[in-house]
């Protein structure tokens, strides 16, 4: 099991910043897969750069997470997480809809943005 951080509302706090412009690579850093004690998911999130403006609080790297998970339907939400401490700096955040925790998470994406 990999080490992250999940707050009280069982949403798992990604550690990379996002901020300006991300980069996906196919193969490099495009695949996440979710688990919970039952079931597990993965997400592959298309070649792209995706843009996350700290100040107006958007990002299409977490709205592309978010199509994605709508495409199949998956029971999971990405959001826009903000760390204000000395630099201050967004990150992915993700949480199950249905009620589950987080129990694990691999893939490239995870290496890439929660490791």
């Amino acid at each position: 099991m990999n080490s992250f951080y999940t707050d009280d509302y069982k949403r798992v706090w990604g550690n990379q910043t996002i901020n300006g412009e991300v980069e996906i690579i196919m193969g490099t850093n495009d695949e996440l897969n979710i688990f919970t004690d039952t079931e597990s998911y993965t997400l592959t999130l298309p070649p792209g750069k995706y843009h996350t403006e700290y100040t107006t609080n958007v990002s299409e790297l977490t709205n592309e997470l978010n199509h994605q998970i709508s495409i199949s339907p998956l029971p999971i939400q990405a959001l826009l997480g903000g760390y204000h401490k000395d630099q201050k700096y967004n990150i992915v955040v993700l949480q199950m809809t249905n009620g589950k925790d987080i129990t694990d998470l691999t893939g490239s994406f995870f290496d890439s943005f929660f490791a």
